[in-house]
């Protein structure tokens, strides 16, 4: 049967093209496709960083004893650095003076077994390392860098004896001499005063 739609065309009911409808439902089904893969790729990022998060708290809990450990450690590294500047200091401050008095003693010559000189009175002063620096580079105790002094005044028997005791100072490598000045007393005895540098560290082990 054949249908004729006789009504004028302002009357007759529009028939609109399906595919409008089908473009809408396509553009529904991306958009919400996108937002699934984004909500999917959100959602396992998210699982991922809380995976590293909860193995670096696992990594920290487990490397918490060694953490504690080394700082013990360097805690008692200081202590022991400060101990140690503690000797250092008292080390480098410390005067062994009855070493330095025994050589002295042992360098004055005898004749006889017997000291020809007799000292009368021994003053001392140990020098910093400064000082002895400054002692030695003004050409005092002939150049040496000396680390205690010992200002002497005593009596010799006679000239050689003198000469004798200067001598001994003047040639030892562990010793320097400012030899000050000497006169003869009415007793026949050389009266003198000297200077002497006793050489400290290495020097004075030579």
């Amino acid at each position: 049967m054949i249908r004729l739609n006789l009504l004028p065309k302002n009357l007759r009911r529009r028939v609109e093209p399906g595919w409008w409808r089908l473009a809408a439902a396509i553009f529904a089904l991306v958009v919400l496709g996108t937002m699934g893969i984004l909500h999917y790729t959100a959602y396992t990022e998210l699982s991922l960083a809380k995976g590293e998060r909860d193995a670096l708290r696992a990594e920290v809990e487990a490397l918490k004893p060694f953490i504690q450990e080394q700082d013990r450690l360097q805690q008692e590294r200081k202590a022991l650095e400060a101990l140690l500047a503690i000797r250092e200091g008292l080390r480098k401050g410390f005067v062994p003076w009855s070493e330095y008095l025994a050589t002295f003693i042992g360098q004055i010559p005898r004749e006889g077994g017997r000291l020809p000189v007799a000292l009368r009175s021994v003053g001392t002063r140990a020098f910093s390392e400064e000082e002895a620096a400054q002692q030695a580079q003004r050409g005092a105790f002939d150049g040496k860098k000396v680390r205690v002094e010992f200002n002497v005044q005593g009596e010799a028997l006679n000239q050689n004896a003198l000469v004798r005791f200067v001598q001994a100072f003047e040639t030892s490598p562990r010793f320097g001499i400012e030899f000050q000045g000497a006169s003869l007393d009415e007793r026949g005895l050389y009266t003198f005063s000297a200077r002497i540098g006793a050489v400290g560290g290495e020097q004075g082990a030579r």
